[in-house]
C-alpha cells in the first residue's frame, strides 16, 4: 500500500463516527418516558402480559416491588406454599438449605399469613403470602448498621450486606419494619435479598416473576404509549 493510500485510510479511521453507548434501561427512564407511576402501567394494561391486572392489585392478591433494575412480581393465588423458592434461595446464596435464612419468605406466613385476624394461610384462605427485600429507598437496615457494612449495589440497585464488615450484631434486622435481613449463625454475617432471581427461576407455579425494566419499555413501545425514539434518545 502506498503511503497516500495508507494516508487515507488512516483519515477514514479516524473519522468514522463513534458507536453511541447503549443506554440503561432502567425504572426511573422508563416511567419517565411513560409520564406515569407503576400505578399507571399497571391501569395502562402495559403490564397485562405477566398477568399484571388493577384488581389483583387491589384484591392483594399480587403485590409489586420495584428496584433499579427489576419489578418483582408476586402472585399468592399461584404460591402453594412449597418453599422451594427458600430452599432455592439459601443453596445457591450459601451452598446449603437453611430456610430460616432465606432471603425470601413463605414460612414466616405459612399458618396465619400477615397476622392473626386476616383469615389469610392454611387456616384461613389457603394462601400464602411471599415477601422479599421492599429495596427500600432509604433503608433502614443500612441507616442503622453500627458498621456501614449495608449498601446499594453498583449494578443493580439492591441493599447488599459487605460480609467483610458485618459483624453479626443483628441491628438490621431490628430495624427493618419486615424482619428481612436475618443472622446466619454459621457464618455471623447478615443475610439479605440480592435480587438475583433464583427464586422466580425455580417456582414450579411462577408465583415469583422478575421482570426487566427493558421489557416493560419494550411493551410500552409496542402499546403506543410511547415513541421509540424516546426511548433511544
Amino acid at each position: 500500500m502506498s503511503d497516500n493510500n495508507l494516508e487515507n485510510s488512516t483519515s477514514t479511521e479516524q473519522s468514522a463516527p463513534q458507536s453511541k453507548p447503549k443506554k440503561t434501561i432502567t425504572r426511573r427512564n422508563v416511567l419517565a418516558m411513560a409520564g406515569c407511576g407503576v400505578a399507571g402501567l399497571v391501569v395502562g394494561g402495559v403490564l397485562g402480559s405477566w398477568g399484571v391486572t388493577e384488581d389483583k392489585i387491589i384484591n392483594g392478591d399480587m403485590d409489586l416491588r420495584t428496584t433499579p433494575t427489576k419489578m418483582i412480581v408476586t402472585d399468592r393465588a399461584r404460591c402453594s406454599g412449597c418453599q422451594r423458592c427458600e430452599m432455592m434461595c439459601t443453596l445457591k446464596q450459601d451452598g446449603r438449605v437453611c430456610q430460616h435464612i432465606a432471603r425470601v419468605r413463605v414460612h414466616d406466613n405459612y399458618f396465619w399469613g400477615t397476622s392473626v385476624d386476616t383469615h389469610e394461610g392454611t387456616f384461613g384462605n389457603c394462601e400464602f403470602t411471599v415477601e422479599h427485600c421492599k429495596q427500600c429507598a432509604d433503608p433502614m437496615c443500612a441507616k442503622y448498621c453500627p458498621v456501614h457494612a449495608i449498601h446499594a449495589d453498583s449494578k443493580t440497585g439492591a441493599r447488599v450486606v459487605d460480609t467483610k464488615k458485618c459483624i453479626g450484631c443483628g441491628m438490621c434486622a431490628q430495624a427493618c419494619p419486615w424482619n428481612m435481613p436475618r443472622i446466619d449463625t454459621e457464618s455471623n454475617v447478615s443475610t439479605k435479598c440480592v435480587s438475583c432471581g433464583r427464586c422466580a427461576e425455580q417456582c414450579p407455579n411462577g408465583a415469583i416473576q422478575f421482570i426487566d425494566w427493558k421489557d416493560i419499555a419494550q411493551a410500552c413501545i409496542d402499546q403506543g404509549v410511547v415513541r421509540t425514539v424516546t426511548l433511544v434518545d
